[in-house]
């Protein structure tokens, strides 16, 4: 059921109001925001409206990669995907980083990709800069992660050297308030990921790709295993044929655009975890929820 980072033609996804892991409190006074705010968050470098599933050049900046070395293997796969927060730190599903086989190793992280046939991208006559591969320092899995199982599906990565900030490569802005928190029942949010396009075939996509989708009941996600019933600390999103994340695109962002001062900006609202094992079936899949956490990641920040 896991999904490991893909995009059936990019997801939007919906929020439920959900509570954070101490509720949010005096989270906008957290000393790790004086980290985050070194960096400039959520701007997009496109300025096109995308009707189709190729995401423009520069639109989603923050989307990783996460490369997996296989025994006998000179090349990494691509497994999962993940967001930037910092220029040093990634988050993603706990599931990218621990359930890997006994063979396989999480050994990068790729920032500023788009076309994965092209280095550098381009788009016409703008090119952006190359490709940078990060080597990872340390992997920090939420404690409590499948505990119960497929709860708390969420990781934290911290590269070997800060990422080079740019139009192509900037983080993702984390809901510092309630303002940036939640999402309406039937709202849409956004994914996006390099994972299978196709129901019937293994084919996984070139070019990001990137689909909306509604948020919706809770109760809408409870069919998934015996016993399994969405906690507050996930999202249940989806359910359109043929609009789903899959395979491929686990830990990849869930985002939602919201007005700030500074104009419109990309905040970070889920991670995609897991959802049916046949993607784009009109069932809806399951996001971990980021406001929920958001002390949990701020404390590792300045950890």
């Amino acid at each position: 059921m896991c999904r490991c980072t893909r995009i059936y033609i990019f997801v939007a996804i919906i929020m439920r109001h959900v509570r954070t892991e101490d509720t949010l409190g005096n989270i906008e006074q957290h000393p790790a925001w004086n980290i985050i705010d070194k960096f400039e968050c959520g701007f997009s470098a496109s300025d096109r409206i995308i009707g189709g599933m190729n995401a423009a050049l520069g639109q989603f900046p923050w989307i990783t990669r996460l490369g997996y070395y296989t025994s006998g293997e000179k090349e990494p796969g691509w497994l999962c995907g993940g967001a930037l927060i910092t220029d040093r730190y990634v988050l993603t599903a706990a599931h990218c980083v621990k359930n890997i086989a006994e063979d396989s190793e999480l050994s990068l992280v790729r920032i500023g990709e788009y076309n994965t046939m092209t280095n550098p991208d381009c788009q016409l006559y703008l090119c952006a800069p190359p490709v940078q591969d990060r080597k990872i320092k340390k992997v920090i899995p939420h404690p409590s992660y499948d505990k119960p199982p497929f709860h708390n599906d969420l990781a934290m990565i911290l590269l070997d050297k800060p990422v080079e900030i740019n139009d192509y490569v900037l983080p993702i802005c984390l809901p510092r308030s309630h303002r940036y928190c939640n999402a309406e029942l039937n709202e849409f949010v956004t994914v996006a990921g390099w994972g299978k396009t196709n129901m019937t075939t293994e084919a996984k996509a070139k070019i990001l790709q990137y689909v909306s989708m509604p948020i919706v009941k809770a109760e809408s996600c409870d069919s998934f295993g015996k016993g399994f019933k969405l906690a507050v600390s996930q999202i249940c999103a989806g359910g359109q044929r043929n609009k789903d994340a899959c395979v491929g695109d686990s830990g990849g962002p869930l985002m939602k655009v919201f007005d700030t001062p500074d104009g419109p900006k990309n905040f970070l609202m889920g991670v995609v975890s897991f959802g049916p094992t046949i993607c784009g079936i009109k069932k809806p899949g399951v996001y971990t929820s980021i406001p929920y956490y958001l002390k949990w990641i701020l404390n590792n920040v300045i950890s």
